[in-house]
């Protein structure tokens, strides 16, 4: 299954993809934004290739110009079923500012609301990461809660952003109407 956006495309990650998800994702800066203080070494990437024992919905690796791996979008079954799941995203340094994260949840989103009949997607987000809380603004969420000092990074105690999406509010911002799947 392919989704094209306007200027990335999200496909199921294959084992063939493994070895440069993993290069890409070793980057700290990644880290720093997802609140962990030690690179993963590979386990958030094994879950990827695990299967539906890893309890995501869908994991789609975001390609760009000419085919290249960007990064890796998720969205993961909540525990209690109330037609929900949580989204996380990274992308690689190189591809960060130019919209890709932005087409890409786009993507993402229409597509798991359409083929789960979701009620709603949630995310949470350091408050510190700027960027991604206004890329996920720009795709219809909106801030829900603030839990305070809930995670720590670097070892200073941050605040984090509960943000989400009801099916019923998401629509396509009209820039991004060509996003078809």
């Amino acid at each position: 299954m392919l989704l094209h956006g306007k200027w990335v495309v999200l496909r199921e990650a294959r084992t063939s993809d493994r070895a440069e998800l993993e290069r890409l994702r070793s980057d700290p800066e990644i880290d720093r934004y997802m609140g962990t203080d030690t690179p993963p070494k590979g386990s958030v990437l094994k879950r990827v290739f695990v299967g539906s024992a890893s309890g995501a919905l869908a994991d789609f690796v975001l390609q760009g110009p000419g085919g290249r791996i960007m990064g890796l979008l998720s969205f993961w079954e909540r525990s209690v079923p109330h037609q929900a799941a949580e989204l996380s995203i990274w992308v690689a340094r190189d591809y960060r500012g130019h919209g890709y994260g932005t087409d890409a949840v786009l993507l993402g989103v229409r597509h798991v609301f359409k083929r789960f009949r979701l009620h709603k997607i949630y995310l949470r987000v350091l408050w510190y990461n700027t960027a991604a809380i206004r890329c996920y603004e720009r795709c219809g969420f909106r801030k829900e809660g603030r839990l305070r000092e809930e995670m720590c990074v670097e070892g200073v105690w941050h605040d984090l952003i509960y943000m989400g999406v009801l099916r019923s509010e998401f629509r396509l911002p009209a820039r991004d109407g060509a996003a078809r799947s």
